[in-house]
C-alpha cells in the first residue's frame, strides 16, 4: 500500500478496524487495498482528499440504499471523534464526499473523480479478477439481501447494463482514459454473460 499515506493516522487505523471487521466477500479491505495498488501502478498524484475517499468509500456497506451517501457521512463523522484529516478544510472535506459519492454510478461527471472512478473499476478491465469477483459479489449479494442465484442474475444484468451506458459515456467525459474505459466495457459485458450462464440463457 505504498500510494496511501493515512494508514497510519488514528482516523485510518479506526477505518481499517471496520473494514477488517466486515462480513463483506467484495466489499472489503482487500477491494480498498487493490484500489490503492491501482493509483500506485498508474503513478496517479497523491491526493490527500483520494486517499480518503478511497478508504471510506464503502466503510458503510449494508442491504440497505444509499450506501455511499453513508459511507460520506460516516467519513465526517469520524474525523470529528479521531485525529488523522485536521489538515482539510471545508472545501477539502466536500471533495472527499464528492469523490465517494461518485462510486455510486461511476459517472465521471467532472474530472476531479476520474481516479476514483477508475480506482474502483479497474478489476473489470482483467478478465480473471471479473470472473472471480463475479463469484464473490454474488456470495455477497445473497448473504446481504436473502436472495437466490437468479435472481442476483437478474439483478446484475440491469445493473451492469446501466453501468456500461455510463462506461460508454466516461469515454467522452473523460478522454484521457478512453482505453482503460474500452477494457472496462469489455468486462462488463463478461459479466453481463456470466450471469445470463448462470440463469441458463447462454
Amino acid at each position: 500500500m505504498n500510494w496511501s499515506k493515512i494508514t497510519d493516522t488514528e482516523l485510518g487505523r479506526a477505518a481499517w478496524d471496520i473494514l477488517e471487521e466486515t462480513t463483506c466477500d467484495y466489499h472489503n479491505g482487500w477491494h480498498v487495498l487493490k484500489m490503492y495498488n491501482y493509483l500506485d501502478e498508474t503513478n496517479e498524484p497523491y491526493d490527500e482528499c483520494l486517499d480518503w475517499a478511497v478508504l471510506f468509500h464503502d466503510i458503510v456497506y449494508d442491504n440497505q440504499p444509499e450506501k455511499e451517501l453513508r459511507s460520506a457521512g460516516k467519513f465526517v463523522e469520524m474525523s470529528k471523534q479521531y485525529s488523522g484529516a485536521e489538515t482539510l478544510d471545508f472545501f477539502a472535506m466536500t471533495r472527499v464526499c464528492g469523490m465517494i459519492h461518485a462510486t455510486t454510478d461511476h459517472f465521471c461527471h467532472v474530472k476531479d473523480v476520474s481516479a476514483i472512478i477508475r480506482a474502483d473499476l479497474h478489476a473489470l478491465t482483467n478478465p480473471l479478477d471479473t470472473f472471480y469477483n463475479f463469484q464473490s459479489i454474488m456470495d455477497e449479494s445473497m448473504n446481504l439481501y436473502k436472495i437466490d442465484e437468479v435472481t442476483f442474475a437478474d439483478n446484475n444484468i440491469k445493473f451492469m447494463g446501466g453501468l456500461y451506458d455510463r462506461v460508454q459515456k466516461n469515454m467522452e467525459t473523460d478522454p484521457d482514459h478512453r482505453e482503460f474505459y474500452k477494457d472496462v466495457k469489455r468486462g462488463i459485458v463478461s459479466t453481463i454473460n456470466l450471469a445470463r450462464i448462470l440463469k441458463g440463457d447462454l
